[in-house]
């Protein structure tokens, strides 16, 4: 079986929009309308998704699975904003790039036990914020950018 890889999953992605743009573009006597669908999911050879996008109440979610069926990439919406999640190959998410409690930017990562250890963002007053933390979770170092 082959392996998936996350740039030919993009690919596939960039690729089916492309090709949604590429129809409405070429056909000009011909208006698709809206196209209304819950869900999209792309299937391996063996039925099994690999990609999808679906809409829910806490805004939707894209994301690809690896061949073991582990969620590797998933972007996602909320009430607060939108979230890139990204996973190692057990399925355990390892960085998340999107808004943070405060509603600004942040860029979070994780080691192999789930606890988050480095952090990259804004306080809720708004100044940068730097955090870096120890295996258990547990911070060790801060730096704020608040002169």
């Amino acid at each position: 079986m082959k392996k998936l890889d996350i740039k030919s999953v993009l690919i596939g992605v960039l690729a089916t929009a492309l090709v949604f743009v590429l129809i409405g573009a070429t056909s000009p006597n011909k208006n698709l309308g809206d196209i209304v669908v819950n869900s999209i999911n792309v299937l391996d050879e063996n039925g099994n998704s690999v990609v999808w996008l679906n809409a829910d109440e806490e805004g939707g979610m894209i994301g690809a699975r690896n061949t073991d069926g582990k969620t590797v990439i998933g972007l996602g919406g909320a009430e607060d904003g939108g979230m890139l999640l990204i996973s190692n190959s057990d399925g355990k998410t390892v960085a998340g790039l999107g808004v943070d409690g405060a509603g600004g930017g942040a860029l979070k990562t994780f080691n192999t036990h789930n606890k988050g250890v480095g952090y990259f963002g804004s306080s809720e007053d708004g100044d940068g914020v730097v955090v870096l933390s120890d295996r258990y979770g547990d911070a060790g170092w801060a730096v704020s950018g608040k002169q």
